[in-house]
């Protein structure tokens, strides 16, 4: 009777367990989620608030291509804390134009609670940018620590 009762908690005690990590991965995929939607409308809308929500502004980076007669030579980093204020100072989007943008999530990898990366479409007037996003859970929010992308033709 006691390794029945054992068994039984045993089991209780791993399904609990296994329902909180799946409802933590749950949460942590939509908060990914929502800190790609921020990039994203922060972005479009040129919204420095957004773009804060989004991006590490402390440490984070994105790869920013050196051009030379028109051609890539190499890449520099440049923070993010310089560039949203540069994103959201820009002029205005017409909603005509707003309307056209779009936003795919291609992919995302979720390694772990601290850690997941991500690839998107972002259509903004005739450009669409591919995205490689690193992800990091700062101070219990997720955050874009570093950005790649180039431009699909």
């Amino acid at each position: 009777m006691k390794i029945l009762l054992r068994k039984i908690f045993i089991c209780c005690f791993l399904f609990a367990s296994f329902s909180l990590i799946s409802q933590e991965k749950d949460d942590d995929l939509q908060n990914i989620i929502t800190t790609i939607e921020n990039y994203y409308n922060g972005y479009i809308l040129r919204d420095y608030s957004l773009l804060e929500k989004a991006f590490d502004t402390e440490n984070g980076t994105m790869k920013v291509p050196i051009l030379k007669d028109e051609k890539i030579i190499g890449y520099q980093n440049n923070f993010f804390k310089h560039l949203i204020q540069k994103w959201s100072s820009r002029e205005k989007l017409t909603e005509e134009i707003i309307k056209k943008c779009k936003l795919t999530i291609l992919n995302i990898d979720n390694v772990n609670t601290q850690m997941a990366s991500a690839k998107i479409s972002m259509k903004v007037e005739k450009i669409t940018y591919i995205d490689i996003l690193s992800i990091q859970k700062i101070e219990e929010k997720w955050k874009i620590t570093n950005k790649i992308f180039v431009i699909d033709q």
